[in-house]
């Protein structure tokens, strides 16, 4: 009897020593930004039906508005290359890090995580993803630290693969790509795109250069000088020859 009690101490000591080690190792989904840093994404390329007017976008702008707890608040703000809005330009979500949810809503598929989880941790909403590697990559002339998380979906339709690389000590999404494969009926069709971080103020960076975008009156006007120079140095030269002889 005395070692039955022994053995019930034991035990009983084993499961408040559990109960009371386990929450300080459990992940803390923790914000890793503060109000005010931004992330501006650029190099928008897109194919296949659903992504042809990713070529057309200029750039998404997200800003964060205010963090409280667990949650965070981006600004979403975006314009096409012409100089026209983005839809959802002007926007704010509320992205819940411990839930997994934009605006009270579970989503996989977000801008930003908890900050500072490793490979192997849980991405919520529970039950769902988790990180593939912890790496080092380069970005904006930066070694950064960074989570990579690959999706496969596998469906009797299509199959998706989807791949986003989130800064691990901020949790903002530093760039995502996804190709869609459809099954033959009647043929194959696929879709993708790709985006990528051109400039942030979470971490020191230089901006990734932009090729200058002019409208059609200005490449007429610069054409008609450049024209117009060179008739006139034309006719001048050939001045200075009947001169000459």
């Amino acid at each position: 009897m005395s070692s039955l009690k022994h053995i019930i101490s034991f035990i009983f000591a084993v499961v408040i020593l559990v109960a009371l080690v386990l929450p300080v190792f459990a992940i803390q989904y923790s914000p890793g930004v503060s109000t005010g840093q931004y992330v501006k994404y650029g190099n928008f390329a897109g194919s296949g039906p659903g992504y042809e007017t990713f070529n057309d976008y200029g750039f998404l702008n997200l800003q964060v508005e205010s963090v409280s707890g667990n949650t965070v608040t981006l600004l979403s703000t975006g314009q096409f290359k012409n100089g026209t809005a983005l839809p959802g330009n002007g926007t704010t979500d509320v992205w819940d890090l411990t839930s997994g949810t934009k605006n009270g809503v579970p989503t996989t598929q977000g801008y930003v995580i908890a900050a500072n989880l490793n490979q192997g941790e849980a991405i919520p909403p529970p039950d769902t993803y988790f990180i593939n590697q912890t790496v080092d990559r380069t970005y904006l002339g930066t070694t950064r630290s960074v989570n990579i998380l690959n999706l496969i979906v596998l469906s009797s339709d299509y199959n998706t693969t989807i791949n986003y690389v989130y800064d691990q000590q901020s949790g903002m999404l530093l760039e995502s790509s996804s190709t869609t494969v459809t099954q033959p009926q009647p043929q194959v069709i696929t879709s993708m795109f790709s985006y990528s971080i051109i400039a942030t103020n979470i971490f020191s960076s230089t901006p990734s250069p932009t090729v200058p975008e002019f409208s059609p009156q200005i490449l007429l006007f610069a054409a008609a000088v450049i024209t117009v120079g060179i008739t006139v140095f034309t006719a001048l030269r050939k001045k200075q020859k009947k001169i000459n002889s």
